[in-house]
């Protein structure tokens, strides 16, 4: 249950704490007093929409802190990585900057502003205006069915079998529009595989082709300089030859001369040497203006493939592999077109099956939903008032196979009518209290907010709906916001919102009140500030009934 709310710069109120109760929570207060701003400060801390109009005049930023005791949401918290409290305890804050920006926590641990909704959405639920506008729209019938049926599992079957039929029908079609652009698209994907496989590309040909073309281009004058090189080896070659003979006598005489002739002989052998390389070299240099020619071509060939389809080789075999790939797959899809048609009538078929399921299941919900909202509407003083769901097959869509409209008949002989048609705003607010009622055999959330359930109604039904709203408190913690004393006469505990002109402007207030303060509020909602003796004793009287 909500157990403190502290609200500061939110609209007129500076700084107010709310301590509430367990069971049946009334707020009262004159008009204009900002009864609704409770309402919207609740709504704020949950992740609702934080509008900067809410920010006090003069103040930099308004929050939030909310107090919560749900030992049953500590399984929940731990899934979102947070730490709950030990006794149960859950402390939800946020803070709204006048620049925009939304500072969220739960407990100490920062938190984002969509897992803030996701925690609030277990812990409140708000029910206001808006459900009666939903109540009016037979768009919305469809998720009271399906949020009261217990057939989540068939719901969620249906729509991954509803879902894939789609994906594989959009599929289906795209393939048979793109038809004529797949068999251009595959004319040109073959032209340029074709061209590309054609040259036959190696790994490395082209840097050993510019090398080789460098070697030809200039083999005339790499022959001139090697035939030069290797005369004047030949000329020093026999020098040598002469001085090395020379040696061999003297060390032959004189042993310490041995060394330089040694050394002498290696650059002999080493000339040597260098001139059969030389010979060689200018023996390959055998210049073929043909062979030139060719390698010329064939560097031409790899650079016209380089400017559309690669900087290098490599990149061209990358793209090769690609156009290979897309290729088979617009292939395969040419080939497969009456296997995806097989599929698309299989998954429909499947989809159907689902759908057939599902609106058994569902009609069942609607009947019994139904059957229970009139009897707690003949509990709120409508006991003629049916409800009737009408569900209308359809072709399927992403919620089953039939639309869903709950009709109304609060006269018994006229034929049940849209809603929109028959109920007035008091017979509205008790249809949204009846099904709220009925809901909460099946929601789990353990707050219950009621703002504007009173609207329209008085008398005797509006004592019945203070007697529900109590039924209700006895599982969950409600909290009602009225203008009508048989309500708030029936409540556990009693919050009286006052506004007060300061000379910096109006500020709101809220404070719990208990025995003759209460009684003289519940006389001022009979009577207004003309409070007489009759309507004191008027209010004592319905509190203790």
């Amino acid at each position: 249950m909500l157990t403190l709310l502290k609200i500061e710069n939110i609209a007129v109120i500076e700084k107010a704490q709310v301590e509430l109760g367990e069971g049946f929570n009334v707020l009262t207060g004159e008009t204009g007093a900002g009864k609704s701003l409770l309402i919207d400060s609740i709504d704020l801390v949950l992740g609702g929409r934080g509008q900067r109009e809410l920010i006090r005049a003069g103040a930099d930023y308004a929050s939030v802190r909310a107090v919560f005791h749900s030992p049953e949401l500590a399984p929940f918290l731990r899934e979102l990585e947070l730490e709950p409290e030990e006794d149960g305890t859950v402390i939800l804050s946020r803070k709204l900057h006048r620049d925009g920006r939304n500072t969220c926590r739960c407990g100490a641990e920062p938190i984002t502003l969509s897992v803030l909704k996701e925690i609030g959405s277990r812990l409140v639920a708000i029910h206001g205006q808006h459900d009666g506008t939903a109540l009016l729209s037979p768009g919305a019938h469809i998720a009271f069915i399906d949020g009261y049926g217990k057939y989540a599992a068939a719901l969620e079957d249906y729509s991954d079998k509803f879902r894939r039929w789609k994906a594989a029908e959009r599929e289906l079609e795209e393939a048979r529009a793109n038809s004529a652009q797949r068999e251009t698209r595959i004319d040109f994907l073959s032209f340029q595989i074709r061209e590309i496989e054609d040259a036959e590309l190696k790994e490395g040909e082209e840097e050993e082709l510019t090398a080789r073309q460098k070697l030809l281009s200039n083999a005339a004058e790499l022959t001139e300089n090697a035939n030069s090189a290797k005369d004047s080896i030949d000329e020093g070659y026999d020098s040598v030859s002469d001085a090395l003979s020379a040696l061999e006598s003297i060390s032959a005489i004189d042993p310490s001369m041995a060394d330089s002739e040694e050394r002498l002989r290696g650059v002999y052998y080493e000339l040597e040497e260098l001139r059969r390389d030389l010979g060689s070299y200018v023996y390959g240099l055998d210049f073929d203006p043909e062979e030139l020619t060719e390698t010329e071509e064939r560097i031409s060939v790899i650079y016209r493939l380089e400017r559309k389809y690669g900087a290098d080789i490599p990149a061209i075999l990358g793209f090769l592999k690609k156009a290979r790939e897309e290729l088979d797959s617009l292939t395969y899809a040419e080939e497969h077109g009456a296997e995806m048609e097989a599929n698309v009538k299989k998954l429909g078929r499947e989809a159907e099956a689902a759908a057939k399921e599902l609106s058994g299941l569902r009609r069942a919900a609607a009947e019994e939903l139904c059957r229970k909202i009139g009897d707690e509407l003949t509990f709120l003083d409508m006991p003629k008032t049916r409800v009737v769901p009408r569900l209308t097959p359809c072709p399927l869509w992403e919620k089953g196979a039939e639309r869903v409209e709950l009709l109304i008949s609060t006269n018994p002989a006229e034929e049940p009518k849209p809603l929109s048609k028959i109920a007035s705003g008091g017979e509205l607010s008790r249809i949204m209290l009846a099904m709220k009622t009925v809901f909460s055999e099946v929601d789990n959330v353990p707050v219950l907010i009621f703002d504007e359930v009173d609207s329209g109604v008085s008398g005797r039904a509006a004592g019945k709906i203070g007697q529900k709203l109590r039924d209700l408190a006895k599982n969950h913690q409600v909290i009602c916001i009225t203008h009508l004393p048989t309500i708030a006469g029936f409540a556990a505990h009693h919050l009286l919102i006052e506004k007060a002109a300061l000379d910096a402007g109006m500020k709101t207030t809220v404070r719990a009140i208990e025995g003759e303060e209460r009684v003289r509020e519940l006389a001022r909602i009979m009577v207004g500030d003309n409070i007489t003796p009759a309507a004191l004793e008027n209010a004592r009287e319905m509190l203790e009934q």
